[in-house]
């Protein structure tokens, strides 16, 4: 597409209720986005505008500026992406509203490379970051490309996991992708940290577009739909996460869960969609297995620690990868709660065990 087809195109973009269904409406039916923005009322309609989307769109179209949508595309440095593009993702296309754009600062990963989607809640536990510590981690060092949405939580978490180790990873924005309309702005230093890794953010929305709430629900159907499957970490009975999960259904991929302990509010959306046939992740290997890749890392099996008394022994072997409750190590022991807290609390300084939070432990 050349400059003056690409500065009309995005008008239409900035008009706010032309989304990725209408404006795909419109490029099927006029000849050029040029004829699209001029067009009057009728020929709108026929294209299959509502009347009077149509007549909102002619009221305001004068304000709208194909020249300076293309300067604010240069000065923030930013990639336009098009469906007809050889970049842009194949699956994403698949999707019942694929984005008319994409908007992308960074570097944006070739069609063909394996992509997963990780979300979860955003009030992530300790558990949430032991999960991104040994799961995310090697599934970034095997070769996926990480997609999140840039949130506080789980989505912070799964990017900075990646980015630790050299691996690539995609922030899907509900907002413009520039410096100063990325939200939260929190985690504008993520971002950045995403983008000189070779990494990207990326937004159906022009830049400069302000965060609205009904956009970040909007964003997940792209997060789900350019990935071959979504990872979710931890997610409440309403998380909005959950929105995600059921992206990723209707569009056919592969959706992981990963199981949590029953006690925890955080872990009951994630459990409720491995009771219905979410595959469940306990590894790496659990996630490539499924997506037909190998881990390229050995897995980091850390020798069980010695114990420093028998007492200590026998916590050890109720302890392991999974949280288990202060309360349930009591009664398997037959040990009171202050025996087994003093005991766990010698394991911590040890590094024997860990305390996730809420009085669940795992291994150290």
């Amino acid at each position: 597409m050349n400059q003056k087809e690409l500065g009309y195109l995005l008008t239409l973009i900035r008009f706010p209720k032309f989304g990725a269904v209408r404006l795909a409406k419109l490029r099927g039916f006029f000849l050029s986005t040029e004829a699209a923005f001029k067009a009057n009322r009728g020929d709108l309609t026929i294209a299959g505008i509502p009347p009077h989307v149509a007549e909102e769109f002619i009221s305001v179209r004068e304000k709208l500026s194909p020249e300076k949508e293309l300067f604010l595309i240069d000065k923030h440095k930013i990639k336009v992406i098009l469906p007809e593009d050889q970049d842009y993702p194949s699956l994403l296309k698949e999707i019942h509203d694929p984005p008319a754009t994409l908007f992308v600062r960074g570097t944006w990963p070739n069609a063909t490379l394996p992509l997963l989607s990780i979300v979860g809640s955003r009030q992530a536990t300790p558990y949430a970051e032991r999960i991104c510590e040994t799961i995310v981690k090697p599934l970034a060092r095997s070769g996926l490309i990480i997609v999140s949405g840039l949130a506080l939580g789980t989505d912070a978490l799964a990017h900075e996991a990646t980015v630790d180790v050299n691996g690539r990873t995609v922030a899907v924005l509900g907002s413009g992708c520039d410096d100063y309309h990325i939200f939260p702005s929190s985690n504008r230093w993520l971002a950045k940290k995403i983008i000189e890794n070779d990494g990207a953010v990326v937004s159906e929305y022009p830049p400069e577009t302000e965060p609205q709430k009904i956009f970040f629900p909007i964003r997940n159907r792209i997060i789900a739909g350019m990935s071959s499957g979504t990872l979710v970490v931890e997610a409440g009975i309403k998380s909005g996460a959950l929105i995600t999960a059921r992206a990723a259904l209707e569009n056919g991929r592969e959706l992981f869960a990963i199981p949590g302990p029953f006690h925890s509010p955080f872990s009951e959306g994630t459990n409720n969609l491995i009771k219905t046939g979410a595959h469940p992740v306990t590894s790496a290997d659990d996630v490539l297995s499924v997506l037909g890749m190998r881990c390229t890392e050995k897995i980091n099996e850390t020798k069980r620690p010695e114990p420093g008394s028998p007492a200590e022994a026998e916590i050890l072997k109720l302890l392991s990868a999974q949280p288990i409750h202060i309360d349930d190590l009591a009664r398997a022991t037959n040990k009171n709660i202050s025996e087994i807290s003093h005991l766990l609390m010698l394991m911590e300084m040890k590094g024997s065990a860990r305390h996730l939070g809420n009085l669940y432990y795992t291994i150290g």
